[in-house]
């Protein structure tokens, strides 16, 4: 069956459940605010106020920061410390109409190295979106957006010596349409994403060819909603993708294709519990089909959860969960299979100081090579709003690569332990 056929039978199925619906109850049936989390809180005394310009509600704050990287080319012998100064810009801008809205997102970052400034790198992001509120119940909304990113060091496609971080470009644009009335919520998304990859260069003067990972990547969502009381929701939802490359690759002695389809099918429920607890836990079946007959296809479970719990009114306790396939950027394995899992607290010492922890482990099974990376990432910080123009942030960080199998080229493994220090400022 093809991903259009599947995606027009979604859609039948979810108006032919959403015809029969009675409209005489009020909306509520999805407010999950019983419990605020630490982070969510408004704090009046110390949150900086957004400024008004015309229709125009703007957030903004100026961004200053070091930190020390006791292995800034993630690596497994060799290892470089230097000091890295960020220093950057975001803002945000929403209409504060009662119906409809338009936004403007941007933001831009300046990494520079102290000691080794090849390393230094700059991102930049904008966004333009907006939303037509077409009646009480139903929404259309859409957004366009560009970026120019570096790819971290600890990533894999870094681990073998490029000069400096591989830099790639994401454009795209995003369409949405959400229907919610009494029980009912049916939420659908469409996206296109472009990404163009700049090639590398090993410290000894050899190229290291991106090209094979451009590409354009179309995506489909759908999840229909069903409210059985206020607190408790169960959901069917579907995914489509389709990647396109923009060449094909020279592998085993013949050109390949890396161009995929893909869909997940699942079912979950979005709760928020009296005993504290409120989630959105998605559990299905992946699926994703090469072009290529070379490669081999990916299925099995797929799992996307996330869970607050609210121990006491001054902390919160975070959990995630997920599996997907992905392209990691693999010259010898198109995708492969991530597995993860993570954990983190918030606590409000005091109404202006925040102590957060977190630890995540993530899994990477590589199709085609006999390769698994395991990750592993923790970290702590602490947030002092001084007053509600100058925040202050420490925080120390450790991450980790342990990778096992019979297809590793040298050793990727590592560690990497990171301490610093933020200044924001808003206006």
């Amino acid at each position: 069956m093809s991903n259009l056929k599947r995606m027009t039978l979604m859609s039948a199925a979810a108006c032919a459940l959403i015809a029969p619906v009675a409209f005489g109850q009020a909306n509520g049936y999805y407010s999950r605010d019983k419990y605020e989390a630490v982070r969510d809180r408004a704090q009046p005394e110390f949150d900086a106020e957004p400024v008004r310009l015309g229709t125009f509600l703007v957030r903004s704050n100026a961004e200053l920061g070091l930190t020390s990287n006791d292995n800034i080319f993630a690596t497994a012998a060799a290892e470089e410390s230097d000091v890295i100064a960020r220093a950057g810009a975001q803002v945000s801008a929403t209409t504060d109409w009662s119906v409809h809205a338009v936004g403007i997102d941007a933001s831009a970052f300046h990494n520079e190295y102290q000691d080794f400034s090849d390393e230094s790198f700059t991102d930049l992001t904008g966004r333009l979106r907006g939303r037509l509120d077409v009646s009480r119940s139903f929404s259309l909304g859409g957004a366009v957006f560009a970026e120019k990113l570096n790819e971290p060091r600890y990533d894999f496609v870094n681990a073998f010596s490029a000069d400096k971080p591989i830099e790639y470009t994401r454009n795209g644009a995003v369409l949405d349409a959400n229907y919610e009335n009494d029980r009912v919520r049916w939420i659908n998304s469409f996206g296109v994403t472009e990404e163009d990859f700049e090639d590398g260069e090993t410290f000894a003067g050899l190229n290291v060819d991106q090209d094979f990972r451009d590409r354009s990547e179309t995506s489909a969502r759908s999840r229909l909603s069903y409210a059985v009381s206020p607190n408790f929701a169960v959901f069917t939802q579907g995914t489509l993708s389709n990647s396109e490359y923009d060449s094909e690759q020279v592998f085993a002695g013949a050109p390949r294709s890396r161009d995929s389809n893909g869909y997940t099918i699942a079912g979950g429920v979005d709760f928020e519990l009296v005993s504290l607890i409120r989630g959105d836990i998605a559990v299905g079946y992946l699926n994703e089909e090469k072009d290529d007959a070379f490669f081999a296809d990916v299925s099995g479970l797929s799992v996307d959860a996330e869970m607050q719990w609210f121990p006491t009114r001054l902390t919160t306790v975070n959990f995630n969960a997920g599996r997907r396939v992905v392209d990691v950027g693999a010259f010898d394995s198109p995708s492969a299979v991530e597995t993860r899992f993570g954990a983190g607290i918030d606590h409000e010492l005091r109404r202006n100081i925040v102590l957060s922890g977190y630890a995540g482990i993530a899994n990477y099974e590589y199709e085609e090579t006999d390769r698994e990376d395991e990750n592993l990432e923790f970290g702590a910080s602490a947030t002092y709003k001084m007053n509600k123009r100058v925040h202050w942030e420490v925080f120390a960080r450790n991450r980790e690569r342990d990778v096992s199998g019979t297809g590793v080229f040298g050793d990727p493994s590592y560690s990497q332990a990171q301490f610093g220090i933020g200044l924001k400022l808003y206006p």
